[in-house]
């Protein structure tokens, strides 16, 4: 990166900081607790691109990622430091060069911690240890602080927004646990606590699937071995897979039966709802009732009251908007739709038509009151045209209306359709092994899998390539370029010149891609990827297939 673009980029990201509004009570957030630091030292690759539109999201710990400009100066009392103190002594270079040691060794030690835990060491990849990675390299970028309590207190925000950031979940929620003491917690907190869960979730779907079918064939009662499993003193199967159920039950999730006669897990919502319901605001405690299961209809009837069902729309929307990149933002979008779309309509056994199929009086009565009640919703538009249409069809319910009813939800809160939930980095176990034997046979039959959750074989090429370039493995990279009929593929050393020209971020990407769609043309001989990325901005990755498997074409993501 030359000059001129880092401080550029540098600028960028202080304005982004600049605009944040202000927290307080940081210094409560971890305690007391003071570990051994490990000795200061650079990684290889330190410096990534300083994206000022990822900062400014920055939900850390309430965003405390705030205070580091807003409120350098906070000591936790109204009262000034006096004059002549050591806080006030000026701050010289070397006081800002220790500083910045301390806080490099502590973020490089908690990561060497978080590989051990984890058991592989691309945990960098993940987005919410880059947050805390971004925050250090802020942290870096500063040559002056006015006084000591100024240096003091901005390396004390950093090194909290280590702690949770970099860590398990476990650790994460005791820590945020700890700040319900004074009523701190915020949704923002507790939903970062939730994505950390989703990211790992892959990892662990690989671990369980690979250790789980063994034992699968034991089960005879999939419901009583689900709650066996949930049980705090489960000691069935093998020690690694006793260790592992262990281990997932500590890190955060629970066990179900999926209903297709397996085995799955998911997040523990319900230790989460139980831990956090008195801090948190009524929308997110409509999420995580949602999220556990429970439901508003069955066989085709209403199990709650058009009231209650008036209410968790207007809850789903302020959510989601007022979160626009959270993680599972789609899925809330999608319960949204639902229960609009239930409320406009109605069921089969919860009918709002007579027999004519005219809306009965009573729900047009409902429509108008919603509008009065919420007069600067986004619902409210909605209701607002469905009522339009229904009055130009003489209040009948026609199939086509029923139909348009999803043409009526704007952008912002539509389902982004045909989207499979996806990580692209780090790669899973599986597919890392995969990657490595490649890297030394090029043995294409390698890529056949099969792979765990939604990998297909394309999408297991797609990441891999993905992870050559962040890792600047271009010798991997260009073995998986497609080099089969009409290719027009470069040398080894002008595709690597080439891609150090690009100025592609591919950890960038893979922080802000959710969900991918697959396009597959000429009888599955080319395929398409479309990644779309947070609030529904897309990017494309085209591969080939070459000798029956898929590779990615030249230039593609260029």
């Amino acid at each position: 990166m030359d000059d001129k673009l880092f401080e550029e980029q540098m600028k960028n990201l202080k304005n982004s900081y600049d605009q944040m509004s202000t927290i307080s009570s940081v210094e409560k957030i971890v305690g007391e607790v003071k570990k051994a630091e490990k000795p200061y030292k650079r990684k290889v690759k330190l410096t990534l691109p300083y994206v000022a539109s990822f900062i400014g999201v920055l939900f850390i710990a309430g965003l405390l990622a705030t205070q580091l400009l807003t409120q350098p100066e906070n000591t936790g009392t109204n009262s000034p430091p006096a004059k002549n103190t050591i806080e006030n002594q000026p701050v010289t270079a070397n006081d800002i060069e220790t500083a910045m040691n301390e806080i490099r060794g502590y973020y490089e030690r908690k990561v060497d911690e978080l590989e051990e835990e984890l058991g592989f060491q691309d945990v960098e990849q993940y987005a919410f240890v880059q947050e805390a990675k971004e925050a250090v390299q802020k942290f870096e970028e500063r040559t002056s602080f006015k006084t000591q309590t100024e240096l003091k207190n901005y390396t004390n925000n950093v090194k909290q927004i280590i702690d949770l950031r970099v860590s398990l979940p476990n650790e994460e929620f005791e820590l945020i646990r700890s700040i319900t003491k004074d009523n701190q917690v915020s949704d923002e907190e507790i939903i970062k606590y939730i994505e950390k869960l989703e990211y790992l979730k892959e990892r662990y779907t690989d671990r369980w699937q690979n250790l789980h079918q063994p034992h699968q064939v034991q089960i005879t009662n999939i419901s009583e071995y689900v709650e066996e499993l949930n049980s705090p003193d489960f000691n069935k199967g093998s020690k690694e897979y006793i260790e592992l159920v262990e281990e997932m039950k500590r890190i955060g999730y629970i066990f179900i039966d999926d209903g297709e006669g397996t085995v799955y897990f998911k997040i523990n919502y319900t230790k989460v709802s139980e831990a956090f319901r008195n801090q948190m605001s009524e929308e997110f405690k409509l999420y995580l009732d949602i999220q556990q299961g429970a439901k508003i209809a069955s066989d085709a009837a209403l199990t709650i009251s058009r009231k209650d069902l008036e209410k968790q729309i207007i809850l789903l929307e302020e959510i989601i908007i007022k979160s626009p990149n959270f993680a599972d933002l789609n899925a809330l979008k999608l319960h949204y739709q639902q229960r609009v779309e239930i409320y406009l309509t109605g069921l089969d056994n919860s009918p709002i038509i007579d027999d004519q199929g005219i809306v009965n009086k009573e729900v047009l009565n409902e429509f108008e009151n919603f509008i009065s009640a919420y007069p600067n919703s986004e619902t409210t538009k909605i209701v607002k045209s469905f009522m339009s249409r229904l009055k130009d069809q003489n209040n009948q319910l026609t199939p086509q209306l029923i139909k348009e009813v999803e043409t009526l939800i704007p952008a912002n809160l539509k389902v982004i359709p045909n989207g499979l939930g996806v990580n692209l980095l780090p790669l899973t176990d599986q597919i890392m092994e995969t990657y490595k034997t490649y890297k030394e046979t090029e043995n294409n039959q390698l890529l056949d899998g099969p792979f765990a959750g939604n990998n297909t074989i394309d999408l297991v090429v797609a990441r891999m390539y993905m992870h050559a370039l962040e890792t600047e493995d271009y010798e991997m990279a260009y073995a998986l370029i497609y080099k089969g009929q009409d290719a027009d593929v470069p040398t080894l050393e002008q595709f690597k010149s080439e891609i150090n020209n690009a100025g592609l971020d591919i950890q960038q990407l893979s922080n802000e891609v959710k969900m991918v769609d697959f396009t597959y043309t000429q009888n599955g001989e080319r395929i398409e990827h479309t990644y779309i990325k947070k609030g529904g901005k897309t990017v494309q990755l085209k591969l080939r297939l070459e000798d029956g498997y898929p590779k990615v074409e030249y230039r593609s993501l260029f």
